[in-house]
């Protein structure tokens, strides 16, 4: 029975992320100012003030989004973080879990 309930859940998660695969998270959610960036105070007061994180632990996860390291994310860092949780990119060090938790 258990290993019945395990894949039952498995399959329901991936009946969800399934649903969304074609979608990027909104990036106007996190880019307040609206000049194409997201800034780390953007994305750790979002993150913060969503209660999906602490200061410290969303400072960590936008350095791993921060491809470039030049104190901003892109759109298009924003799709491939996106492309590395769907197992679609490999040169990124973004998880499955720090994609999750930035939505």
């Amino acid at each position: 029975m258990a290993r019945r309930a395990g894949f039952l859940m498995a399959a329901a998660m991936m009946t969800a992320l399934a649903g969304h695969a074609d979608q990027l998270p909104d990036f106007s959610q996190f880019d307040l100012d609206d000049d194409g960036l997201i800034s780390e105070d953007e994305y750790v007061s979002h993150q913060t003030g969503t209660r999906r994180a602490n200061e410290s632990e969303a400072l960590a996860k936008f350095t791993r989004f921060d491809l470039d390291q030049n104190h901003t994310v892109s759109e298009d860092e924003l799709r491939r973080a996106v492309d590395a949780w769907r197992g679609t990119d490999d040169d990124t060090s973004v998880s499955a879990t720090d994609l999750a938790d930035g939505q």
